[in-house]
């Protein structure tokens, strides 16, 4: 299992201050656990972490070396943002094994323009951007990435249906990822198409009503 070095200080866990001032310095408050371990309060470098979160990189394989020790194998599990800023204010590493699957919350990308889209008139919805995942820690993609160029219209296409290679999916199985349902253009279209269809049985009624005003004029006669 090859592992990414990250550098990570200990630290005394404080008040919401104390966290502050560790932000200010351009380091982010962090924990580190995992089964069987106790919790170990940590604190990392705010640019260190980001290459580790650039995109790709999500589920990066990581070596702890805190205070100077390596041998802490961990993934990031989660962090947290600030609301405003969006800057991440804490992040959680969780312990890993080479053995041990473990839950992971991956993102979904779609790629290519829908031939249901492109050529008929129908509209894109992606309806998750995420799916939690179970898999060893080499196992884990970094993005589930679909090409639907060739979906047509009137597509829904569930998470049961994604190749997941190794990792098996925890989400539920009819989670849908995305659908392609009929636009307005092509809904417009049929609309039309319909009274122009009728049109040739009201024409055909005309003549049938006509025939019936000779008939007044002779009683009048």
């Amino acid at each position: 299992m090859q592992l990414t070095t990250l550098n990570a200080e200990a630290r005394t866990v404080g008040s919401s201050r104390d966290c502050g001032r560790t932000r200010k310095t351009g380091n982010i408050p962090a924990v580190y656990y995992g089964k069987g371990s106790e919790t170990v309060s940590i604190s990392v470098s705010e640019k260190d972490l980001e290459a580790v979160l650039a995109p790709g990189k999500r589920y990066t394989l990581l070596d702890l070396v805190i205070d100077g020790k390596g041998g802490n194998p961990a993934i990031v599990y989660q962090y947290q943002k600030n609301n405003i800023s969006q800057k991440i204010i804490h992040v959680d590493f969780l312990k890993i094994s080479e053995s041990t699957p473990i839950a992971v919350r991956v993102p979904v990308r779609l790629s290519g323009i829908p031939m249901g889209v492109k050529n008929q008139g129908g509209s894109l919805s992606q309806e998750n951007h995420y799916l939690k995942l179970s898999a060893k820690p080499a196992d884990i993609p970094a993005s589930i990435e679909l090409d639907i160029s060739e979906m047509p219209n009137n597509t829904t296409f569930y998470a049961d249906k994604l190749d997941l290679g190794n990792a098996s999916l925890v989400s539920p199985k009819r989670t849908v990822i995305f659908t392609i349902s009929k636009g307005r253009d092509a809904a417009a279209a049929a609309e039309a198409a319909a009274p122009a269809a009728a049109a040739p049985a009201s024409t055909a009624a005309a003549p049938a009503e006509k025939k019936e005003e000779p008939k007044k004029d002779a009683k009048k006669k």
